[in-house]
């Protein structure tokens, strides 16, 4: 359906500068300061394409096509997750959000790499040691939900899961999801790859005008992805009659909870941790993967019989 893929395409480039305006706001409160309006990244973006963009001379054609490509990658997260409709614009399910999710991370890679400068390639040499540690966890996650709920695609998955069953393991899941979700969004305490006291920007650090705003909104565009998956596991947990009205009717008042939920667990984590370093992420990121391994574990126990 091209007007509903176009009607998300345009819900995720409004809605994501908003969240993440919610996001400054909220840090900032929590931190006891003004902080900026909420439509403050709108105005950061808006600014930028209105920029003269120069280009890193060592970068060629890779540094006009990555941005764009980027861009393009996050919206097609977006499109293949459920949002305001039951059906996804597009069919693709979990291994194609997955893939995606990966590709995103390498091509912000590539854009530190094409750059020339060093702090432009380490942010990306960061970026890529991150995603590959950060990566397994957010696939056994989802997983968990695949199993249980006997289904690839998200739009089967909330259907088929058994509500009148509870799955203390799948808390667990979601709880390492989150965690993912502040990672794969670049966000403290895991902002090691733009590290901006260190390495001014990271992979960005070489871009601007119109090519830094497709670069941000970008970043944006992903993390309210990552952020339209968690309500699958929330509702996991919500009664069946609950989640039959929702099914029913156009899903507009959840979803928008659920990314005001994942907004502020962003925002609590970003104003009570510090940068980690590097190995502190590594060492963590292993932790996430036992646990989520042991979560998928039960889910197939169960799934086959053996639990329930």
């Amino acid at each position: 359906n091209l007007a509903l893929l176009v009607l998300n395409l345009v819900l995720a480039v409004l809605l994501a500068p908003i969240l993440d305006g919610l996001r400054r706001k909220l840090t900032a409160r929590l931190q006891n300061r003004v902080g900026p309006p909420i439509l403050q990244t709108w105005y950061d973006l808006l600014k930028l394409f209105r920029k003269e963009t120069l280009l890193p001379e060592t970068g060629g054609f890779l540094a006009m096509i990555v941005p764009v490509t980027t861009f393009t990658v996050s919206l097609s997260m977006f499109a293949v997750v459920p949002t305001i409709t039951v059906e996804p614009p597009m069919e693709g399910g979990i291994i194609v959000f997955i893939h995606l999710a990966v590709l995103s991370a390498f091509l912000l890679a590539i854009a530190g790499s094409v750059s020339g400068n060093p702090y432009g390639i380490v942010g990306g040499s960061r970026e890529v040691i991150l995603a590959t540690i950060v990566e397994p966890s957010i696939i056994v996650s989802l997983t968990n939900l695949a199993v249980l709920g006997r289904s690839m695609f998200f739009e089967e998955i909330t259907g088929n899961i058994q509500t009148g069953n509870l799955y203390p393991w799948l808390a667990v899941a979601m709880i390492v999801y989150f965690v993912c979700i502040i990672a794969e969004g670049g966000r403290i305490p895991f902002d090691i790859p733009e590290a901006e006291s260190e390495l001014t920007g990271g992979p960005m650090v070489e871009f601007s005008g119109k090519l830094l705003a497709f670069m941000k909104l970008g970043e944006l565009v992903r993390a309210i992805a990552l952020y339209s998956v968690a309500r699958f596991f929330v509702n996991a947990f919500i009664p069946s009659y609950v989640i039959g009205d929702w099914l029913s009717f156009a899903p507009l008042l959840p979803y928008f909870l659920t990314m005001v939920i994942c907004t502020l667990v962003v925002s609590l984590a970003e104003s009570m941790n510090a940068r980690f370093r590097l190995f502190e992420a590594t060492k963590l990121s292993g932790y996430l993967l036992v646990v989520s391994s042991v979560t998928l574990i039960l889910s197939l126990l169960t799934s086959s019989g053996g639990l329930m």
